[in-house]
């Protein structure tokens, strides 16, 4: 049986001979036959030059160089491809980990037949030195790594680990990451699937120097968390049942506490004609929504065109409206990727989108709220909230890597000028939003535009939280509760069925139409 040892180098001048060295005696003393494979990772610091000469002086030596930087993940992946052992494993360079463990990491998979096996620096028989921020960070992070993602391991990022060659390489094909958030990735994905992960306390010391960007690094990977718990959350037909199920439970409990026969009377109140135009000016705030997302385009130099614009939002609505979680931000990504439009730039586009329309929310609300002297807390939320993304993506435009392109692309929306009309364009949507509602509420006579403008953005508010699909019945609650100020309840909840029964039904009339038009399918999209 025979094991390759793989050490993934970025800049490691100063500290990869002796880690080689290290690592290499360690090696003879498991007594399999062994390899040692230096992954050097397109490194500026003379890495590549002494790896070339370790390898040339010994045959159980190879040196892998990338010209660039592939990232920690696909550095390995490369070359565990290129391994010849059975059992593969990779250590940092750095050595925190004491290298008396390596025969008992690859014992556990040879001779107690696990698939995968990692250290460990969390269990009760660990012993760790580290600064305290550094444990606690830790500490939290797997903590969330096993509330988000249903991990039954304590430690999901020490960098020592063996894994049966045929199986990392299989589940490599399903690992999207690349950069630190690789482990996890893969540990959480192996026991998906079923294989055995033998978990090892290890003895650990902190190498000093580290790749680790603290403050950084630390956001990223807590939203590499949230991406793959949305990863599994739109492949679980569970969670659509559930969310389905809370929504229908919801519209129920209020149409019950209104009057059912109330709820009728209403409906059959409404005027046809209010509800036909309401309809056709939904269906032309699309257009807005699609010069809004082609002008963002265009400040981060890239030009989607009107109409393709239009499409694409409509899409990405309609993927949002059908589905518990906002999918359909990265459905849009994925439209305009077939225009050669990036992830980044497209993602960056929507997240200064999502920016101005709590902004704009909020400043509608509050503003209503003032004129109405309703002292309501949902504006103050969404400033908040806005403000939190706001700090996100300067924080996060400061990344060097692919999450940092994504917010550099969002920054170049932020100048002044471009803030004055975006935040213009956006206050002119939810106008045209509060309109809709307007107008099926004049169906039950004159009724207080602000009101109704209180109503629908603290609606929409309330409907951010990814509860239920398209927001149904989140949304129909904060609007009816909002109403009841001036309707009686079986009209206020009318009026708010109604109203987001127009929207959404017009929502994915158009995007089925725009996918039939970019000749695109739903399931491709989602999937995108």
């Amino acid at each position: 049986m025979k094991i390759s040892i793989v050490l993934p180098a970025y800049n490691e001048a100063k500290r990869l001979r002796t880690a080689v060295e290290e690592v290499y005696r360690a090696a003879e003393k498991t007594g399999y036959d062994f390899e040692i494979i230096i992954a050097e990772d397109g490194s500026r610091d003379g890495t590549d030059r002494i790896a070339a000469e370790l390898a040339a002086s010994n045959p159980k030596i190879k040196h892998i160089h990338s010209d660039e930087r592939l990232g920690r993940g696909r550095a390995l992946m490369t070359a565990f491809s290129e391994a010849t052992g059975e059992v593969v494993v990779y250590m940092d360079v750095d050595l925190a980990t004491d290298l008396s463990h390596l025969k008992e990491l690859v014992d556990a998979i040879i001779v107690e037949g696990y698939d995968l096996a990692t250290g460990s620096r969390l269990m009760k028989e660990s012993q760790t030195d580290r600064p305290a921020k550094r444990e606690i960070a830790s500490r939290g992070y797997n903590f969330l790594v096993r509330l988000f993602l249903g991990s039954k391991l304590h430690d999901h990022q020490c960098g020592f680990k063996a894994f049966k060659r045929d199986v990392i390489l299989e589940l490599g094909k399903d690992v999207k990451d690349n950069h630190w958030f690789w482990d996890t990735e893969v540990l959480v994905l192996a026991q998906k699937k079923g294989y055995r992960v033998k978990e090892i306390p290890v003895k650990w010391k902190h190498g000093g120097e580290t790749k680790v960007d603290f403050g950084k690094d630390i956001v990223y990977m807590f939203s590499q968390i949230l991406r793959t718990w949305f990863d599994e959350k739109k492949r679980s037909k569970k969670y659509l049942f559930i969310s389905t199920l809370i929504a229908l439970a919801i519209l129920g409990a209020i149409a019950i506490k209104a009057g059912v026969e109330n709820v009728y009377t209403s409906l059959i109140s409404i005027n046809p004609f209010f509800l036909l135009i309401s309809t056709v000016l939904y269906s032309l705030s699309y257009v807005l929504r699609g010069l809004r997302f082609d002008y963002i385009l265009r400040c981060i130099s890239r030009r989607g065109g009107l109409w393709f614009s239009t499409a694409a939002v409509s899409i990405s609505q309609t993927v949002n409206v059908i589905t518990p979680i906002r999918l359909g931000d990265l459905a849009r990504a994925y439209v305009f990727r077939k225009k050669d439009i990036p992830y980044s730039e497209s993602i960056g586009g929507i997240a200064a989108e999502r920016f101005f329309d709590l902004i704009s929310v909020a400043m509608i609300a509050a503003l209503s709220a003032l004129l109405l002297g309703a002292g309501m807390k949902e504006p103050v939320y969404a400033l908040i909230f806005a403000g939190v993304i706001f700090v996100g993506i300067i924080v996060l435009s400061r990344m060097e890597n692919v999450v940092g392109r994504v917010f550099k692309n969002a920054m170049k929306v932020m100048g002044l000028k471009q803030s004055v009309i975006l935040t213009l364009l956006s206050l002119l949507l939810w106008f045209s939003d509060i309109t809709v509602c307007y107008l099926i509420a004049l169906s039950f006579g004159n009724v207080s535009f602000i009101l109704i403008a209180l109503a629908v953005a603290v609606g929409n508010i309330v409907k951010a939280l990814p509860i239920t699909p398209g927001g149904v019945g989140t949304y129909e609650a904060a609007v009816t509760a909002v109403l009841l100020a001036e309707f009686s309840p079986g009209t206020a909840f009318t009026v708010a069925l109604v109203d987001h029964a127009v929207k959404n039904v017009t929502t994915v009339l158009l995007g089925l139409l725009s996918l039939a038009a970019l000749n695109l399918s739903l399931k491709e999209v989602e999937q995108g």
